[in-house]
């Protein structure tokens, strides 16, 4: 089947330039399993948990895991230092992993693909994970008081505009929410925040921006925590731990 991609314009420099971007069909996660396979599908999600908890232990050691020819997983860190002798202060740095794809598998991916191109798409806010920096958690529980980083695509937008926001919302009862006002990093494809103090036990992140006029929310049951596995539409339940 085609990649499709679209022609965007874009500022660099003070210039306008076109540059070509990805129309994705969907997203797929842990779901994929139901595919079928000679394999149990407890058999294979017990070696992914294992694998990222071998990658995560791994790289809090200061290592690098490469994967063959598939892949790398780095630790990097990112922030502004005063001097030499300033030290890792979390509110200012972050420090995460990085996962590179091989240039073996893009030689390969690149010359068994064929590429279609399509009108452009509308930039809906596509929530694809969330993680609690403080305890290392994905997409399965958001802690009070510590650092969320919330992944997708076209996530940013403007707070001091009332209709563009991030909250999150009480499951059962949409009248009843918190906004986030305060971010460390908002980006299209990252935001960063402290998550604050809440009554809320179970709801979900939505975000609304102007420029795709769009309202979206992370699919799966993640609770404020447990989590049935993502199928990465729009609604994502959080369980709350204090």
């Amino acid at each position: 089947m085609a990649i499709r991609y679209y022609i965007k314009k874009q500022k660099m420099l003070g210039n306008e330039i076109l540059i070509p971007r990805v129309a994705l069909k969907g997203s797929y996660d842990k779901s994929m399993l139901d595919m079928g396979s000679t394999i149990t599908k407890a058999d294979i999600l017990a070696v992914l948990n294992n694998f990222e908890k071998a990658v995560r232990n791994i790289c809090l050691e200061g290592n690098k895991v490469t994967i063959g020819e598939f892949m790398q997983f780095t630790p990097s860190m990112s922030g502004k230092f005063e001097s030499e002798l300033d030290g890792f202060d979390p509110s200012k740095h972050e420090l995460y992993v990085t996962a590179q794809i091989s240039s073996v598998f893009n030689n390969e991916f690149e010359l068994s693909s064929t590429c279609e191109k399509v009108s452009s798409v509308e930039k809906k806010p596509n929530l694809i994970q969330v993680a609690d920096v403080g305890t290392g958690e994905l997409n399965k529980v958001v802690t009070k008081g510590d650092i969320i980083s919330i992944g997708g695509e076209n996530l940013k937008f403007d707070e001091t505009e009332p209709d563009e926001y991030l909250r999150f919302v009480n499951k059962t009862n949409q009248a009843d929410f918190i906004s986030i006002i305060k971010f460390q990093k908002k980006t299209d494809k990252e935001l960063v925040f402290l998550f604050p103090d809440t009554a809320i036990t179970e709801g979900y992140f939505e975000v609304a921006n102007k420029h795709s006029q769009f309202k979206s929310r992370q699919n799966s049951d993640i609770i404020i925590g447990t989590i049935s596995f993502f199928s990465f539409h729009s609604l994502s339940s959080f369980r709350g731990r204090e």
